[in-house]
């Protein structure tokens, strides 16, 4: 898989602004972002198509399922970026990937190293 476009859902503004830069910087490409269920919702309804997901399991006390569920019947791969970890996360989201907050560049680059090279979580 060729992974480009990177779409970021992360309801704390220095954590999203963070995975910003680190995403660049590693030469991805931005799909764009968003801090709450809705607003990644309506980006994604229009039309906004990433090649990966890096999505927060719970946003202001809202889990992030409904997005990650688009996202699958979508065809998206999702790197889950959590402070829960796996525990966190659902059953039916136990093929997905996760990335334990908190982490630095080389743990994030390797996470999507592994996602795109389509390793088992």
């Amino acid at each position: 898989m060729t992974a480009s476009r990177i779409f970021i859902v992360e309801d704390e503004a220095i954590l999203l602004c963070d995975l910003e830069d680190i995403v660049t910087h590693l030469g991805y490409d931005l799909a764009g972002s968003a801090t709450s269920l809705d607003e990644a919702m309506d980006k994604l309804r229009d039309g906004q198509k990433p090649d990966i997901a890096l999505l927060d399991l719970n946003l202001n006390g809202t889990p992030s399922d409904p997005i990650a569920d688009y996202l699958i019947a979508a065809n998206v791969p999702i790197l889950f970026v959590s402070g829960y970890g796996r525990r966190g996360l659902a059953e039916r989201f136990s093929a997905c990937h996760v990335l334990q907050k908190p982490y630095d560049e080389t743990k994030l680059a390797n996470a999507l190293g592994r996602l795109i090279a389509g390793e088992a979580p």
